[in-house]
């Protein structure tokens, strides 16, 4: 009876799909990262094209992927993001496959996106913050990779 309220319980909350790990691991990863990116883009409540393309332009960058593998990888990244319960299971991928200088060039696609439309919305850099937490970047790297994406900008002075 418990194990029927558990599974009933966890099928409502989507636990199941959202930390099983199915699928080619490089793949997962990749769907993991896009949907941290997306993550950054929906933060400030709009989606701007320009920040869809840098998405697409970072898949294409950090995974050498192709233009039609990059855009199908995207649309992935939407729905999943639409469908998002936890961004754990995305951060627990990146966390386990990536070292210090990968995270860094998720942190500058992280960025990017944010800055796609030349607008950093401070709900956008909390995100961005909260992201590095996660994937332990040093606050070192999160200054430098958003001083190497925003320039000048990103001096408020």
């Amino acid at each position: 009876m418990i194990e029927q309220l558990r599974s009933h319980w966890q099928r409502l909350l989507g636990a199941e799909r959202s930390d099983r790990a199915e699928g080619d691991p490089g793949e997962r990863l990749q769907r993991a990262a896009a949907a941290l990116i997306m993550e950054v883009c929906r933060a400030d409540f709009q989606l701007h094209a320009e920040e869809l393309e840098s998405v697409r332009a970072s898949l294409v960058d950090l995974f050498r992927l192709d233009a039609d593998t990059a855009n199908a990888m995207l649309e992935i990244a939407r729905e999943e993001s639409d469908e998002l319960i936890s961004i754990h299971p995305m951060v627990r991928e990146v966390n386990a496959a990536f070292d210090a200088a990968q995270k860094a060039d998720i942190m500058r696609a992280l960025w990017r996106a944010a800055w796609a439309n030349r607008d950093l919305h401070k709900r956008q850099e909390a995100v961005i913050r909260h992201l590095a937490d996660l994937l332990y970047v040093p606050h070192s790297t999160f200054i430098r990779t958003k001083h190497e994406v925003l320039g000048d900008a990103a001096d408020p002075s």
